[in-house]
């Protein structure tokens, strides 16, 4: 093998050095430059998307924030609307249960009166059926004929009692 006769190591080193020296030279002159360019564009690029998302970000939060002011504004005008609608139907209804409550309590209070007057009258009547009935009576058992007006006093002297 020549490769391992030292007579030959000279030349060889010697080629290995030129050989060397001239892929440095063509990767540092040509090759290099251009991968540290494309590194370079690469890296620039990932930066300005980096960058470019980063106020996308920037915005999109913005807009979120305004987005849920609007919704908080909108839901406060809404529960503003609610509220005055609400209020104007309790005094609307207010005012009509006023009315009810009126209309019920004349119609309770007439009732009443009808109630009472059927009362009197009833009570008027069992008192002259009662008379009528223990004027037969006494006429039937005694064989004395009393007028109306003196069983009537005689039964509420015996109510009374």
């Amino acid at each position: 093998m020549p490769q391992l006769q030292p007579g030959d190591f000279a030349p060889q080193l010697i080629w290995l050095a030129i050989i060397f020296t001239l892929f440095y030279l063509a990767l540092s002159r040509l090759a290099l430059p251009r991968i540290e360019s494309v590194i370079a564009a690469r890296k620039a690029k990932i930066e300005g998307d980096l960058k470019g998302a980063r106020e996308a970000q920037t915005l999109a939060d913005r807009e979120a924030e305004r987005y849920e002011a609007e919704i908080a504004a909108a839901k406060a005008k809404g529960q503003g609307s609610i509220r005055a609608a609400r209020e104007k139907l309790d005094v609307e209804l207010g005012g009509k249960r006023e009315t009810l409550d009126r209309q019920l309590a004349a119609k309770a209070a007439e009732t009443e009166k009808r109630v009472q007057d059927l009362l009197q009258r009833a009570a008027g009547e069992m008192e002259s059926m009662t008379a009528g009935v223990v004027g037969d009576i006494v006429k039937a058992f005694a064989g004395v004929e009393v007028s109306e007006g003196e069983v009537r006093t005689a039964l509420r002297q015996g109510s009374k009692e």
